[in-house]
């Protein structure tokens, strides 16, 4: 298919704000694909990588304003000017192609398959001069663009395509297009993580097709959430007596595959983690007995001279650390604490009920102190003693509690009634930082006020909830504690526009923020803003695609209006 189709349904995109609109827009266009799937899918989402790649191009602003220069044979510093009268090195490139003094005789139409794979050997180039050739690479391909193509090639490149599509979306318009229920498609994109096969199998098999997608070791898939109760009775009345009541570890949470002597390791936000965690490794492969296998499991750091768990923030450090594993691996060691099995040698394990799950886990743990360990647990149905399961917990330095269902299935990517978690903290949501404002005085060179914005799953786009400076320190006292220049730091690199003290960066480093309650405001465009936020920490095993929704936000707002909800 040629690319400028493609281009033709992202203009029209761009310019629709309904949402319904854009659903049939492009279900009418999946109902006319013939091929390419897979590549057509992804860059529909604003990308050429699939979820768990953990790969970019590698070309900031700079190097495409290099390559615009290149392509068209327009002057950098007038590239330059555009982007300041613009804003969008998208539209610049869709003028400077319109500019261009010498058009290429024989323009070849660019296909999808030609933009998916330049991008993708553009990201492949490493190396002595690796940007030189990465610029060249790209300037190629914009050579041979159409003045609109070139415009969301590049915005391809940026990961900023603007159209306002997200997953919600991508999903009504497959059910729409192949009379398909969205619930289905949900569930085989969880599965799967690309929209490219969940179209294929859409088409050609239909409902019953999607339910049946299976799935595979050494492939991640999103992994089941839960939802939040205020207290005991609430977690009994959502999931039913009696009930599984396990630990909370306050760690990071594993998928973890293995196949004979290969492991697997992946992180809530589908980061890969085998590499950073080879401790872990060894102890799947000496004490998980099962030659092919996908289970969950806490990851919890742990205090060699006092027996004690380590904060979150401590063992965090280990999933970011790219050198020096080993020494690391010694200064911080992990436990593991294993909870749910969804597949077991061949055998798909998801629509078994949680009961039966537990066990065939049980059967396949060799547990060890200080190696792996089945979640502490109890089955229990009266409020007394499920609260004093719960204290228990807290006074052992544990993150508070899971109600399970016994007889429910594993829902993958979904927070549904089937899980439940009980801390004695705050309301917190997981929000990402869009903005921040330059600090004064003492906190001159840091960043101190934060712009916060939850996620509207349908459009991908994220919408401000609140400003937030509380709950971060000037100076580090101990391990969980966030400085100023902590933040500061990690949000330099995203930086992409200054209007006087205030910065605007791309939604990337998610925090947990606890407030006092939730209200009506129009200052903000999701239409709510949190009263007395306050950081509690960065979420790094969370993904900006992961944060909580406005749809979360205006349930807990609806729940605090019927007196519900109180902190």
């Amino acid at each position: 298919m040629e690319f400028e189709k493609l281009a033709n349904l992202f203009s029209k995109l761009e310019t629709i704000s309904d949402k319904t609109r854009k659903v049939q827009y492009i279900a009418r266009f999946l109902k006319e694909l013939k091929d390419q799937y897979k590549e057509t899918l992804l860059l529909l989402q604003g990308t050429v990588f699939y979820p768990w790649e953990q790969k970019n191009l590698g070309i900031a602003e700079k190097g495409v304003i290099r390559a615009i220069s290149i392509a068209y044979g327009i002057e950098k510093q007038k590239v330059e000017e555009l982007f300041i009268k613009y804003g969008d090195l998208g539209i610049v490139a869709e003028k400077a192609c319109e500019m261009r003094k010498q058009k290429p005789l024989l323009l070849k139409p660019l296909t999808v398959k030609d933009v998916y794979q330049t991008l993708r050997k553009i990201a492949d180039i490493e190396g002595e001069g690796s940007q030189d050739k990465k610029i060249i690479t790209f300037a190629k391909l914009l050579v041979n663009a159409k003045p609109k193509e070139a415009k969301y090639i590049v915005r391809l490149a940026l990961e900023e395509l603007r159209i306002g599509v997200g997953e919600g979306i991508i999903r009504d318009a497959i059910a729409i297009a192949f009379s398909v229920t969205p619930e289905a498609v949900e569930y085989a994109y969880s599965i799967l993580l690309d929209f490219g096969e969940v179209v294929r199998i859409a088409k050609e098999q239909g409902e019953q097709g999607l339910w049946q997608v299976k799935l595979q070791v050494g492939r991640p898939f999103r992994v089941m959430l839960a939802i939040r109760a205020r207290n005991v009775q609430e977690a009994f009345d959502i999931v039913g007596r009696p009930a599984m009541i396990e630990a909370k570890y306050d760690g990071f949470r594993l998928q973890i595959h293995k196949k004979g002597d290969q492991v697997w390791l992946w992180t809530r936000r589908l980061e890969d983690v085998t590499r950073q965690f080879p401790d872990v490794v060894n102890i799947v492969r000496n004490r998980v007995k099962a030659n092919e296998i996908i289970f969950e499991a806490e990851a919890v750091g742990y205090d060699k001279k006092t027996n004690k768990f380590l904060p979150f923030q401590k063992i965090s450090q280990r999933v970011k650390r790219k050198y020096d594993i080993e020494k690391m691996a010694k200064e911080i060691p992990v436990e593991l604490h294993a909870f749910d099995i969804v597949y077991l040698e061949g055998e798909q394990l998801m629509k078994k009920p949680f009961k039966e799950r537990r066990a065939l886990l049980e059967k396949v743990i060799d547990e060890k102190e200080h190696e792996i360990q089945l979640s502490i647990g109890i089955i229990e149905k009266d409020d007394k003693k499920a609260y004093q399961f719960y204290q228990d917990c807290l006074n052992k330095g544990l993150e508070g509690v899971m109600f399970k269902n016994l007889n429910a299935p594993y829902q993958p990517g979904r927070r549904v009634g089937y899980m439940v978690k009980l801390k004695p903290t705050l309301e917190t949501l997981d929000l990402v930082i869009v903005a921040a404002e330059w600090g004064e005085g003492k906190r001159s060179g840091w960043l101190t006020s934060f712009t916060v914005a939850a996620l509207d799953k349908d459009t991908g786009n994220y919408l401000e909830v609140g400003e937030v400076g509380t709950g971060i320190k000037e100076k580090k006292e101990r391990a969980e504690d966030i400085t100023f220049e902590e933040l500061t730091e990690l949000l330099k690199p995203y930086i992409y526009k200054q209007e006087g003290k205030k910065v605007y960066v791309k939604p990337k480093i998610v925090v947990e923020v606890a407030y006092e309650e939730i209200q009506e405001s129009p200052r903000y465009k999701s239409g709510f803003a949190l009263r007395f936020p306050r950081i509690v920490r960065i979420r790094f095993d969370r993904s900006p695609k992961e944060i909580d929704t406005i749809d979360r936000i205006k349930q807990i707002y609806e729940m605090q209006r019927g007196g519900i909800h109180k902190q």
